[in-house]
């Protein structure tokens, strides 16, 4: 490839670097919280846009009570302000083209902070490299791994902090090492404001505070001491500079006290992911810990090894043992913070950081692991070459790796194996089809790969972009760049982006989860064919909650492999055989959204208020001491009230004596058709069963179908009840 053109040639490198990995982020980005850690810290920012308060709704997971009654996050504060702006942008486009419940879209443009975010830490390690002083084609190939072969990758997929905790980690790194070549306190305040905002995101995370501290002691005494060697100045310009970096951090941290005292009424509760006071909470976690077991399994274990989850990191010691002999002080940094966030996970009973992909308390301190290995382009030849040619081996392992992450679901793959994800798991589950994409989709009919527009539109601009840093990678410019220019370029690039963005994903946004639901039909399919049926039944029941344009296939295989026992069938018109309702509630027959194809029964709130609407079928002759199963279908849409959506069964005596009531199926918030079945077995006074469906003081939607009571004997089982396909 030739040089560039003149005018290309001066866009600015840290610009081509964001828009191309923010489009390559945007490519695999989730679009959908499922863990209730995210879900929470995305409820606090929502109740702060809508409510202007801190506490919100609680759900099944999340349920804290603090001043008032309320429910509030146990967590900081930081990710939750971070999202507030992401909210406000899905509210805003949700009003163009309303649907039932706005965090549908509010999940999905949340979902685009961490790319941004991730996009933003690549530039900002590219720009580290150059104050570090490597040339700009090494500094060019560090952006590179960092940002395709690490861990870093699949973690701009989905919703956790980790990214944004590397963003400041790194930022105030950078900024310290401005201020070490440029003497400029402004830049000891910006190194302040990031390390605030880190552990305003995570508190456990000011462990980089002591040793960025230290770090400027010793810049400061060595500088101090070489030009004027008087005690008195040198204390004085370290108390100066001590107090720049740490005020910001101090603000944060009474920032983050108030909102403990409104949360929990002191100023400590909820200011470290407890409701407790955190060194209380430490002392109590510490003698639980395993250091030696965490140490295995972070560096040699096929689950978690940072070595396999970010290939690269290999050459991290090596790297630093150059930068030891070049730099003591830089060489303790990178080791020190690295340590930090070692020993820090290694005190932890969960060092494994659970289901997420790979050691997810090790994410934020991939730049570190990154950023020492320019040094290694100083060897001389050959080891130079030996250098690089081991560094591009473990960049094109790293890239694949991280592409396996990218392309599954963590919470999925709990959810199917009842294991955590690993990187052979996930082959295994991608070699059944089981993708995870907005934006690739499988089909069981017609062409089976469909790529949507969206997609495209990203594809031509990464590979665009792809083809400037080869063409900069092989004809490095000297000439000076055009910031002006670049930020012209970049905007146009970025409202290309969200322009397709927002015709493409936004506004045919149920389409889009159907599509992503008929993948998951395949992959059920896949695992069908496979003998699998653990799986299958696993992904048949996602495919149809998330609303597969194959639903009646779905269901028809999904009670082959786990077949209900032989009942008596209740349909949604026999629950209209008596109602209940309060307010604005209703009751009625649907035919169109229903599993059976027969119509089911929809209840609903039409102006938002917390009603009673339910149908009640005739009731049906039982026998005493006998046990019985209810099952069916139930969907939920924007459920949010003070109660839930149900289906109950109530016994008595046969003249509404001995009467007992039990909730077969709860279900709140929005959910697609969720197939439940539940046993029990009658009083000794109970002769008839009534059946109810419907909302329980709850606005929003609920559906009921395919309603059946089966008397439980020896050849009519029970069904047998889900069980993970792992352990």
């Amino acid at each position: 490839m030739s040089a560039l053109p003149a005018r290309l040639a001066k866009l600015p490198t840290s610009i081509v670097l964001f828009l191309f990995f923010f489009s390559i982020y945007g490519f695999t980005m989730a679009g959908r919280i499922q863990y209730g850690d995210e879900i929470e810290k995305y409820r606090v920012a929502q109740s702060i846009v809508d409510r202007g308060q801190f506490s919100f709704r609680p759900t099944a997971m999340r349920n804290n009570v603090g001043t008032g009654g309320q429910t509030y996050s146990i967590y900081e504060l930081g990710q939750s302000i971070a999202e507030v702006p992401f909210y406000v942008l899905g509210k805003w486009l949700n009003s163009f083209a309303p649907l039932p419940d706005v965090n549908d879209r509010g999940d999905l443009v949340v979902g685009l902070m961490n790319p941004l975010v991730t996009a933003l830490t690549v530039v900002l390690l590219f720009e580290s490299c150059r104050w570090l002083g490597y040339p700009h084609r090494t500094s060019l190939a560090l952006a590179l791994v960092f940002g395709l072969a690490t861990i870093a990758f699949p973690y701009a997929k989905g919703f956790t902090r980790e990214p944004l905790l590397a963003l400041f980690l790194l930022l105030s790194f950078y900024a310290v090492l401005r201020f070490q070549k440029t003497p400029r306190y402004r830049w000891l305040l910006i190194a302040g404001i990031a390390l605030g905002a880190l552990v305003f995101t995570k508190l456990i995370q000011g462990a980089a505070i002591p040793i960025i501290l230290v770090y400027l002691w010793v810049l400061i005494f060595q500088n101090e001491k070489s030009a004027a060697p008087n005690l008195r100045r040198i204390v004085g310009e370290m108390t100066q500079a001590s107090v720049i970096l740490l005020l910001p951090f101090i603000l944060f941290m009474g920032l983050q006290s108030l909102y403990a005292l409104a949360r929990f009424g002191t100023i400590y509760s909820g200011i470290g992911g407890t409701k407790f006071n955190p060194i209380d909470w430490i002392l109590f976690l510490l003698p639980r810990s395993q250091p030696l077991t965490a140490l295995a399994g972070l560096t040699v274990s096929p689950v978690k090894s940072l070595f396999l989850y970010s290939p690269p990191a290999l050459l991290f010691l090596v790297a630093c043992y150059r930068w030891w002999r070049a730099d003591r002080k830089m060489a303790l940094l990178f080791l020190a913070l690295v340590g930090a966030a070692f020993g820090t996970a290694l005190a932890r009973p969960d060092w494994d950081g659970g289901t997420w992909w790979g050691p997810r308390y090790l994410v934020q301190i991939t730049p570190f692991l990154i950023l020492p290995l320019g040094i290694l382009e100083s060897a001389r030849n050959p080891a130079r070459r030996i250098w690089n040619l081991l560094l591009g081996t473990l960049l094109g392992f790293g890239w694949l790796v991280q592409m396996v992450g990218a392309s599954g679901n963590a919470r999925d793959y709990l959810d199917i194996t009842g294991n955590w994800i690993t990187f052979a798991g996930q082959i295994d589950f991608l070699r059944h089809a089981a993708l995870d994409s907005l934006i690739i989709y499988l089909s069981p009919q017609g062409f089976p790969l469909q790529v949507n527009p969206y997609g495209i539109v990203l594809l031509l601009i990464i590979v665009a972009l792809g083809a400037w840093i080869i063409a900069r990678w092989r004809h490095p410019s000297e000439s000076a760049s055009s910031p002006r220019s670049g930020l012209a370029v970049a905007a146009i690039i970025l409202l290309a982006e969200f322009a397709a963005f927002v015709a493409w994903i936004v506004v045919p946004y149920p389409e889009v989860l159907s599509a992503q639901a008929n993948t998951q039909f395949v992959a059920a399919n896949a695992f069908r064919a496979d003998g699998r049926a653990c799986e299958a039944i696993a992904l048949y029941q996602i495919a149809i909650e998330r609303g597969t344009a194959y639903q009646q296939q779905a269901v028809a295989r999904l009670n082959q492999l786990a077949p209900l026992p032989r009942g008596t069938p209740v349909d949604a018109s026999a629950l209209l055989a008596q109602q209940e309702k309060t307010g604005s509630g209703f009751v009625q027959v649907d035919g169109i959204t229903t599993v059976t194809g027969h119509g089911s029964l929809m209840a609903s709130s039409a102006n938002g208020d917390d009603v009673i609407a339910r149908g009640h079928a005739d009731p049906l002759p039982v026998l005493p001491n006998t046990t019985y199963e209810v099952s069916g279908w139930i969907k939920t849409v924007n459920v949010y009230g003070a109660g839930f959506g149900s289906v109950t069964v109530s016994e008595d005596d046969g003249a509404y004596h001995h009467i007992r009531a039990t909730d077969v199926a709860i279900q709140d918030e929005s959910r697609g058709w969720t197939r439940f079945h539940k046993t029990l077995t009658t009083l000794p006074t109970t002769h008839r069963l009534f059946v109810a469906a419907g909302l329980w003081k709850s606005f929003g939607t609920v559906w009921a179908d395919g309603l059946q009571i089966a008397q439980i004997t020896k050849d009519n089982p029970a069904s047998a009840d889900p069980q993970p396909c792992g352990n």
